[in-house]
């Protein structure tokens, strides 16, 4: 039988004091009851009496079982709840931080996880939901996160021009994907003028959410390390 409550309701406990001068003749009083064998019921009624009396400066046996049941019902919660609990969600998140990524030009053939993003007529598009042969434009399933502009301007209107290939040379606003990331070209870019130069190139998402540093170091990258 356990004196704990938790976690139906939180345990209530009364607050103890050290004992003041003034009852010190009523504990020793207390101790000798406590020590006798017998009690007649003059000396019962005295007890019970001085028990009141001293309730909030003594720790009984009885106060200090319902903490250790209080205590042993938390251990078990956390056991047989958080932890488990905790467990699963570090799974589902971990799932989340996988399918952050780019997954090429889109394709009816690819099986795309919630969270992928893809391009389609040169918009990129956010995977909300597990999605095969089902074109970006469904907004059940997709979330269009970036348009392409008439211009080919920097910002929301960059224009995916697929994985950077060192042979060409890029315009501003046209974006490439390189060592896993995404970049676009602040201005015009020669050939060979990789995306590892920031004079050149501004990575589209400087939050990465990963185990292992970065191989790619921009000003103002953050950086989130997971377990």
């Amino acid at each position: 039988m356990t004196r704990s409550t938790f976690p139906q309701q939180v345990d209530s406990f009364e607050e103890l004091y050290d004992l003041p001068p003034s009852l010190v003749v009523q504990a020793r009083r207390y101790q000798e009851l406590k020590m006798l064998p017998m009690l007649s019921s003059t000396e019962q009624n005295e007890l019970n009496g001085l028990t009141a009396q001293l309730s909030r400066f003594i720790i009984s046996p009885e106060t200090f079982n319902k903490f250790t049941d209080a205590l042993v019902n938390v251990e078990t919660f956390f056991n047989q709840e958080v932890t488990g609990y905790i467990a699963d969600r570090q799974l589902e998140w971990n799932g989340y931080v996988d399918n952050f990524k780019f997954v090429n030009v889109y394709s009816p053939f690819t099986q795309y996880k919630f969270q992928n993003m893809t391009t389609y007529l040169g918009d990129l598009y956010l995977c909300l939901k597990d999605a095969k042969d089902i074109i970006p434009t469904n907004v059940e399933y997709w979330k269009k996160i970036s348009a392409q502009g008439a211009k080919g301007d920097v910002g929301l209107s960059v224009y995916y021009k697929g994985t950077y290939d060192p042979a060409k040379a890029y315009t501003e606003g046209q974006a490439v994907d390189f060592k896993g990331y995404l970049f676009y070209a602040k201005g015009a870019v020669l050939a060979g003028q990789t995306p590892d130069d920031k004079t050149k190139w501004f990575m589209w998402d400087r939050q990465v959410v990963s185990s292992t540093q970065p191989t790619i170091r921009q000003n103002g990258l953050i950086w989130l390390k997971t377990q």
